[in-house]
């Protein structure tokens, strides 16, 4: 919970415990239904595998769950070296609220947002389209809307509950109030609204988008070095657009730098970046 709780912070299903899937079962049933008895037009794939990347991903998300409490639980190599506490394992209990509020919003769309039915496979224009979207309007907004959230007002009401995992795993990427999830899903549907309306939509560019914030997310999140050395050496300027487990660390232990999303390129910009942050990441790489 945050310090000094604002709106919209309790998720609307919280009420319902362990049922609350329960409210996806509406369309999840509606969309199973519609496939199987329908034929032709009728029949749309792309509303009927909601469900399904629904649940992988869950799978997706637990997987780094265990991976990460795996690793770290052996002690070594972790870039804050404590361990969870019990504590910080209930508060991020909630992690798949976000996936539930996702689906909900993924159905709606699907159903009655223009240029969002019968989806083709694949579109390699849609595809191109929607990560040069987040790599600029998608990447910069959430750069200026993570430096408000730090502001007191913002941060005492809502984003000091994520601040509130010091050591982070995975899955604290997701931890936030609902009102800031639902800021968070204004910003990344930017380039899936584009593609649609532009009629270049595609399953797979929405897939693989999603399924990018997810790794990228968890991947920053863990609280070891995952990314080798070499990699940067190999290719240097892949250090402003592409972060990494250390280079988010700094942001949970010392909060006022590196408030970059997925690409440290806006910090180095506006003078945000962390002077230590390669030191850092050297510090923490094996490789």
């Amino acid at each position: 919970m945050a310090s000094n709780p604002g709106i919209l912070t309790e998720w609307p299903w919280t009420a319902l415990g362990s049922f609350k899937y329960v409210v996806l079962a509406p369309w999840a049933i509606h969309g199973t239904h519609s496939f199987i008895v329908n034929d032709g037009e009728d029949r749309d794939l792309s509303y009927f595998l909601v469900f399904p990347f629904i649940l992988w991903r869950m799978l997706h998300n637990q997987i780094w769950i265990s991976l990460s409490r795996y690793r770290t639980s052996k002690g070594s190599g972790r870039i804050v070296d404590k361990g969870l506490e019990f504590e910080q394992v209930d508060r991020e209990r909630n992690w798949d609220d976000q996936i539930i509020f996702n689906g909900i919003l993924f159905y709606l769309g699907s159903r009655h947002f223009p240029g969002a039915q019968n989806l083709p496979m694949w579109r390699g224009d849609g595809f191109l389209i929607t990560f040069l979207i987040h790599a600029g309007p998608v990447e910069f907004l959430y750069y200026w809307l993570h430096r408000a959230l730090h502001h007191h007002f913002l941060y005492s009401r809502y984003h000091s509950h994520h601040h509130s995992s010091i050591v982070t795993e995975p899955i604290t990427s997701v931890i936030h109030p609902f009102g800031e999830h639902i800021a968070y899903f204004i910003l990344f549907a930017i380039p899936m609204v584009t593609i649609a309306l532009t009629g270049t939509a595609s399953i797979a560019s929405y897939a693989v988008y999603v399924t990018y914030i997810d790794f990228m997310n968890n991947m920053g999140h863990c609280n070891l070095e995952l990314i080798p050395n070499w990699i940067f050496s190999l290719f240097p300027p892949l250090k402003y657009l592409m972060y990494t487990p250390s280079y988010h660390s700094l942001h949970h232990t010392l909060f006022r730098t590196n408030y970059s999303l997925f690409m440290p390129l806006y910090g180095y910009m506006y003078g945000t970046m962390e002077k230590s942050s390669d030191a850092y990441m050297n510090l923490h790489s094996k490789g």
